[in-house]
């Protein structure tokens, strides 16, 4: 497969530790680094690039010869740089959340749609080790139905340094953090049908549990809380089926149990790896899905429902409403 030519916006921490060094594992040609500090974009076109950088996307656009943009800056600054590329004609891949708000990620979406271009979201937990393999066994025969989903979902206090550019650490931890973990239940149970929630929140942060019902009549509980650790134990999924069940911790240790008791498990440790979490795959993803001329997986246009569950949520946080939320009003929103 013909490299995609790219050029990258943004040479911020995380993007330098996870994004830049998982380029290898995808058929990308990594053209030229943008930042608007003149010292990051730099160092990161010389040591993972050829040297070629900018600080200003315009020129970027303007003198090199590109075919996608990959752009990682937080979604609120984010938002005109993806329509600008979207209308310079380029693909673009963004990280989640992938916008500021619903109404922020309808106007990518029709972005996209008017540009005949894809704009594709790195929710990469859809990508992961223990996801690939769960959905694996999900789909064969024996496990039957999928009946019940159980998972929990939790992270540290959002700070004043994690939290910047958003209104609070609840909303920081609800849009930054809880929109991943939304993704990936429709991703692994499919759409929801109803939802309720309950929340206990602190001047620091957030604990809401879920209780939902899928539309195919599975039905399942969800743990949102950014009171523990970060680095730790962010993920622990239960999958349900007829007879069998499924145990999916921290996106890449696995057990599979069955009525003959037979289990596996892969451990690894806790650090991360663009092949266990997902990064790697998501820009392969993002590469097959350009050159098959398709959507790719975790698509703006499929991320909507994610951010119409979102802001529902989010909108009955601040109206101090608990138990279940309407969603109709928000999917007739487009």
């Amino acid at each position: 497969m013909e490299p995609l030519r790219v050029g990258f916006i943004g040479a911020g921490i995380f993007a330098t530790w996870a994004i830049y060094p998982s380029l290898y594992l995808a058929p990308i040609e990594l053209k030229a680094v943008c930042d608007i500090d003149e010292e990051k974009a730099k160092s990161v076109a010389n040591k993972f690039g050829t040297g070629r950088w900018y600080t200003d996307y315009r020129q970027m656009f303007e003198k090199e010869d590109l075919e996608a943009v990959i752009i990682w800056m937080r979604p609120k600054p984010r938002q005109s740089l993806v329509c600008d590329a979207l209308g310079a004609g380029y693909h673009v891949m963004i990280p989640k959340p992938p916008a500021p708000s619903l109404a922020d990620c309808l106007e990518l979406a029709e972005a996209s749609r008017r540009a005949q271009k894809v704009l594709m979201v790195d929710y990469q937990r859809r990508f992961s080790y223990g996801v690939r393999q769960a959905k694996e066994i999900m789909a064969r025969p024996s496990f039957g139905k999928l009946t019940q989903l159980s998972a929990s979902f939790c992270s540290g206090k959002y700070d004043e340094v994690r939290g910047v550019g958003y209104d609070g650490p609840v909303h920081a931890f609800l849009l930054d953090f809880s929109t991943h973990h939304l993704d990936l239940v429709r991703h692994i149970a499919g759409e929801i049908d109803q939802i309720a929630m309950y929340d206990n929140t602190l001047k620091d942060g957030g604990s809401f549990a879920l209780a939902v019902k899928f539309v195919n009549g599975a039905v399942g509980t969800l743990q949102l809380n950014s009171q523990r650790v970060w680095w730790r134990n962010y993920d622990r999924i239960e999958i349900t089926g007829e007879g069998e069940y499924i145990v999916v911790d921290s996106l890449w240790s696995v057990r599979h149990y069955t009525k003959d008791e037979n289990t596996f498990t892969e451990n690894y440790s806790d650090e991360r790896s663009p092949e266990l979490t997902g990064d790697g795959y998501a820009l392969i993803e993002f590469v097959e899905a350009i050159r098959e001329n398709r959507e790719p997986v975790a698509n703006i246009h499929d991320s909507l429902e994610t951010m119409r569950i979102y802001q529902a949520m989010y909108d009955a946080y601040l109206a101090g409403k608990e138990g279940e939320i309407d969603l109709s009003s928000y999917r007739s929103r487009s």
